[in-house]
């Protein structure tokens, strides 16, 4: 055989692995819509752990699935802290809706329990109200920055239906430092528009 053939027939074999790859890879990517809810408690700064300690937390939001292993979660979040039993207020609350764009890593992408962590920016709006004395108070609406830290773990039920739990810190800023509360969380990932145009 001629050299230039040879080297032809790799080329083409070449060529024809790497766009088989390619398909691979674009089969894999979908869309995941992920819903969570769990408890909040706060640990830090002491004068407003001491008013708002615990609450809950409701998440939801779409995640895009740039490979098994990789993705980028959008999640419009709401949080609301009650009045500490041990303070000396009739009544009290505390709302924060926010958005937070996070990166997420998994770690065994072929596995059924997949563990990952994920972090990123969010941005808050918030206000919070009390009853004291008779008097009621409320704070108009503010916006604030802030982050969120945390790891979890997947378990895949199928292709398209998962449960996860997962357990961080978010943290709001506040006038002169952050409100950072942890947060333990269950929800589900329901994944579809698997195409290969994705």
């Amino acid at each position: 055989m001629k050299p230039t053939f040879i080297k032809s027939i790799l080329l083409l074999l070449l060529n024809v692995t790497i766009v088989s790859k390619v398909a691979i890879a674009q089969y894999e990517q979908k869309l995941t819509f992920q819903a969570a809810g769990g408890f909040v408690h706060t640990i830090s700064p002491d004068f407003f752990r001491q008013v708002f300690e615990n609450g809950f937390s409701l998440d939801a939001g779409a995640q895009y699935n740039f490979s098994r292993s990789t993705s980028l979660v959008v999640l419009g979040k709401y949080s609301k802290f009650f009045a500490s039993d041990n303070f000396l207020l009739q009544s009290a609350d505390y709302n924060l809706i926010g958005i937070s764009l996070c990166p997420k890593l998994r770690f065994f992408s072929s596995s059924k329990i997949n563990p990952y962590i994920l972090g990123g920016a969010s941005i808050n709006y918030y206000s919070y109200s009390y009853s004291f004395g008779g008097n009621e108070q409320t704070t108009p609406w503010a916006t604030k920055f802030g982050f969120i830290g945390g790891a979890g773990i997947d378990l895949r039920i199928n292709d398209n239906f998962a449960i996860f739990c997962q357990a961080g810190i978010n943290g709001v800023g506040l006038s002169d430092e952050f409100l950072i509360a942890l947060f333990t969380q269950v929800g589900i990932n329901i994944s579809f528009l698997k195409s290969k145009s994705l």
